[in-house]
């Protein structure tokens, strides 16, 4: 698993200051710096398998992502998707992918800032091309959110379906939506107290 840093782009006195560091010159990091987030990165998925990063002790899961390879069909075409983009609400502090027939890295965003790990609120399965709500409890308010989904396939086992809905709900306050454009699908909400 890769465990990365964000910071922003270094300027030329960055840089300097980064030499010094390697050459043992005492230099001072920012407050900023210090709690710049802290990204991990998983290990590639086998195909059809779901694929975690786990954020390190001392920080909290803030967000994530995912990278992908894929499966395509002999003419180069397309022929998966992405089924879970998440927090998981079994695994604390980790950001889940899976990808219908491909492989795929989960990636977590993880803060040194924040002091409350987000608790996860699981909608239940919709119905079909139905939307699905997370709704965090009151008390708390939504940072972010993601889905499970079950995409309808045609009669060879191709996907033939897509998220059609994945974001803050205008509908519902602090709620996290989703929708399949013809199957079901599960949201999840990450909530932090107010």
């Amino acid at each position: 698993m890769l465990l990365r840093t964000l910071r922003r782009p270094l300027a030329v006195p960055a840089v300097l200051a980064c030499s010094a560091a390697l050459l043992g010159v005492s230099g001072s990091v920012t407050a900023a710096e210090a709690d710049a987030p802290v990204v991990v990165i998983s290990d590639w998925s086998a195909s059809k398998a779901a694929a975690t990063a786990t954020c390190p002790s001392g920080t909290q899961l803030v967000g994530g992502g995912y990278d992908s390879q894929p499966a395509h069909l002999g003419s180069g075409a397309v022929a998966d998707a992405v089924n879970t983009n998440a927090p998981s609400a079994s695994k604390p502090n980790t950001w889940v992918i899976k990808m219908d027939q491909g492989k795929a890295k989960a990636i977590a965003m993880c803060s040194k800032a924040s002091s409350t790990a987000p608790t996860v609120v699981t909608s239940a399965w919709s119905a079909d091309k139905t939307a699905a709500y997370a709704t965090c409890p009151n008390g708390t308010q939504l940072t972010g959110g993601g889905y499970d989904s079950q995409p309808v396939h045609t009669g060879n086992g191709v996907n033939a379906d897509t998220v059609a809905t994945n974001g803050p709900s205008g509908a519902k306050p602090n709620s996290w939506v989703v929708k399949m454009d013809l199957g079901k699908i599960q949201s999840f909400a990450m909530c932090v107290p107010d």
